[in-house]
């Protein structure tokens, strides 16, 4: 079924685009919403006009979004959740988790759909994520994610992972000083039982020269 949008529906056309969709599409959805309109041609002659209006509302749109995208690149969005072991999260950092902290640092609330994060967050980190805000508006921003329970604080956990220390000595843990001790200790057991063995069949050796030296002198004897 042939229609003209009078309204933007995103991901199915601008206001003023004449275009064929579904039949069901167009009758249960854009024409009960007001959101197209059959493509008369009434309807199609009044598509260049759309266009312009359409055309105009997105450049001021644009104008407006390049605005937010600036407050958003300023400083990384940090969000700081409950984690567990190596890492994870308690539960996980979805689009909703991160509109709503833009939002935060916008003044106004950001639409989750405008925030195109393929899977939720499940692991504490640095993240790069899209912002979807108009067709020609679709910024990367980054997203760090750290344990609301930081010993110093979320800010610094976040500065931490984005600025890491240079040359930290890793940290050793009993567990792994005991495993080191051991490995030692079967280390010194493993060449005390080399030379053991060693000695033993040097001593076996010379007790069989020994034995030959004696064969040979009893036949010269005889």
């Amino acid at each position: 079924m042939k229609v003209m949008f009078v309204e933007t529906v995103e991901g199915s056309g601008s206001m003023g685009d004449v275009k064929d969709v579904k039949p069901g599409y167009a009758r249960n959805y854009l024409l009960p919403k007001g959101l197209a309109v059959p493509a008369t041609p009434h309807a199609v002659a009044r598509a260049e006009e759309l266009r312009k209006q359409e055309l105009e509302r997105q450049q001021v749109l644009d104008e407006h979004y390049h605005e937010l995208v600036n407050r958003l690149t300023e400083k990384p969005i940090i969000i700081g959740v409950r984690v567990g072991e190596q890492g994870r999260l308690y539960g996980s950092v979805n689009n909703a988790d991160i509109a709503k902290n833009a939002g935060e640092i916008l003044g106004e609330d950001l639409d989750r759909r405008r925030i195109l994060l393929g899977e939720a967050i499940r692991q504490v980190g640095i993240y790069t994520v899209q912002l979807r805000l108009s067709p020609k508006v679709q910024p990367h921003i980054t997203v760090v994610v750290v344990d609301e329970e930081s010993p110093d604080g979320v800010e610094a956990a976040a500065q931490l992972l984005l600025n890491p220390p240079e040359n930290i000595d890793p940290v050793i843990t009993a567990d792994d000083q005991a495993f080191q001790e051991n490995s030692e200790d079967n280390s010194e057991n493993s060449v005390q039982s080399i030379d053991t063995e060693t000695e033993s069949s040097g001593a076996s050796e010379s007790e069989s020269e020994s034995e030959s030296e004696s064969e040979s002198e009893s036949e010269q004897d005889i």
